[in-house]
């Protein structure tokens, strides 16, 4: 439902519990995200593990569950104007039910990756690849994943 007050269209969303809250304009989730996300792939250097390829196949984890983290978020609280290309102002008008489809789309091709990717990395490991095919294995993927989501509209 879209309710208009102060001069802004604002989308009141019914949670869970049946109780009605705004879609408020905020990206203090996304810095909280940020900031856990450096956070996290900074302390992969107090690990105690001295196989390199190890260490960046860890990374490299880190970083496509941590894109997964921020879409499930998104999809959680429908804060879908935090990707590029979609406005507060779009977001509000699309109403709840799109917010979810769009943010769902999102959160299903980086989820499967990062699913995906997490076997081949452990099957890399045991193997022996080289940690340069799981690098480049994890950055054509992302950049896939995030290619394939272009098309989707709000």
């Amino acid at each position: 439902m879209l309710v208009y007050k102060e001069d802004r269209w604002y989308s009141i969303i019914v949670n869970e519990r049946g109780t009605h809250m705004e879609l408020k304009k905020s990206y203090k989730g996304f810095m909280i995200w940020m900031l856990s996300f450096c956070a996290i792939c900074f302390g992969t250097v107090f690990l105690p593990v001295k196989d390199t390829g190890m260490e960046i196949r860890i990374i490299d984890n880190i970083c496509t569950m941590g894109i997964t983290v921020l879409a499930l978020i998104i999809y959680k609280t429908e804060y879908v104007y935090w990707y590029n290309g979609t406005t507060y102002e779009e977001a509000v008008k699309a109403g709840s039910e799109r917010r979810k489809a769009f943010a769902w789309q999102h959160l299903k091709r980086f989820g499967s990756f990062a699913l995906v990717f997490l076997v081949f990395s452990i099957v890399s490991q045991v193997t022996g690849i080289s940690y340069w095919i799981d690098i480049i294995v994890a950055v054509i993927g992302l950049v896939a994943a995030a290619i394939s989501t272009i098309n989707i509209k709000l």
